[in-house]
């Protein structure tokens, strides 16, 4: 069941979730690799699992849901998601202390929620196939290995200051905040 257009529409989803592995894991280069790793592991399966579980979500509710005038708003709450971690993270680059980030599970699932909610949205789109499951399926395993990817680019920046490395999780985050606003409005 594996098509090109689920493909496509897998890695265009996951691109998202991908800037924000690639991010959290910049962000998590001070911990040891093993815990690293497992970080690594639990954001790229949390980001997975709630691309395809939303797309699949999507997808029973296009049947019944349509679009409303006011759909705009839920793209507005991740863009300011976004734009407050982006003022977090760059307020934090300017503090001269030691620090060190510690993501619990709830934030990562936030942020899993929050990157899928395009999934959600093109998942209404295939309301009407047979077996718009194994499709959604196939968008959240994409998703995992794109994830693992950026995350595992992270480890390249390891030697940068980590004030420097903020400021690029903090343009990053940014980034995807305005591009939402951007193409919202």
């Amino acid at each position: 069941m594996f098509s090109i257009e689920s493909t496509l529409l897998g890695v265009a989803l996951a691109l998202d979730a991908a800037v924000v592995s690639f991010a959290l894991g910049v962000l998590s280069l001070e911990n040891l690799k093993r815990n690293r790793l497992i970080r690594g592991a639990l954001i790229c399966l949390a980001f997975g699992i709630f691309q395809g579980f939303m797309n699949w979500l999507g997808s029973l509710g296009g049947y019944f849901l349509t679009f409303s005038e006011y759909g705009h708003l839920f793209q507005l709450i991740v863009s300011m998601i976004f734009i407050i971690l982006s003022l977090k993270f760059l307020q934090a680059s300017f503090n001269q202390e030691k620090m060190s980030f510690e993501w619990g599970i709830l934030p990562i699932i936030m942020l899993a929620i929050a990157t899928s909610l395009d999934a959600l949205a093109a998942g209404v789109s295939m309301g009407p196939l047979p077996f718009a499951h194994i499709n959604s399926i196939e968008i959240g395993l994409i998703t995992f290995f794109i994830c693992a990817g950026a995350y595992g680019l992270s480890f390249i920046f390891k030697t940068l200051p980590t004030q420097w490395l903020l400021r690029l999780a903090s343009g990053i985050f940014f980034f995807l905040g305005g591009r939402i606003i951007f193409e919202s409005f």
